[in-house]
């Protein structure tokens, strides 16, 4: 969907069409296998990626507790999303990760063992333990990042 921004006075323009024709439409892709993320740095594991109430994405310590994913290739650009959903794993304008529906999708390349998000070429880290949100940001700790 090519966005359009306007200068005028938007009460001025009434919309045309609904707000749902709007949104652009989740591409068909061929799916890949389901996976989860496990996170380690310099050899030590710390846990698996995990999502919390707010769609954001968290280190959980127990593999009962993180996300299963699945590749989805479309346009030659890797996305990540939750298996069997329509949410995708993204980046923010604040390099967090987080899962988003198809219009807001990023794309991730992989890196021997690191995830580079492709928005802003930043590797996936995590600040701390204690804070448990995922980043991709390379001031923090880059994490190593295994499917299994």
């Amino acid at each position: 969907m090519n966005a359009t921004v306007t200068t005028a006075d938007p009460a001025a323009n009434k919309p045309t069409n609904s707000f749902a024709n709007a949104k652009e439409a989740e591409p068909q892709a061929a799916a890949g296998n389901a996976f989860k993320m496990v996170f380690s740095s310099n050899g030590v594991q710390l846990g698996y990626l995990g999502k919390n109430g707010s769609g954001w994405a968290i280190l959980v310590s127990d593999a009962a507790n993180a996300v299963t994913l699945e590749a989805y290739p479309y346009n030659g650009v890797n996305y990540y999303r939750i298996k069997g959903s329509s949410s995708y794993m993204s980046v923010s304008n604040n390099a967090y990760v987080g899962f988003y529906g198809w219009s807001g999708a990023t794309g991730f390349t992989r890196s021997g063992s690191q995830v580079i998000s492709d928005f802003n070429k930043q590797p996936m880290s995590l600040y701390s333990v204690d804070n448990a949100y995922i980043y991709c940001w390379k001031e923090y700790t880059v994490l190593d990042v295994a499917f299994q």
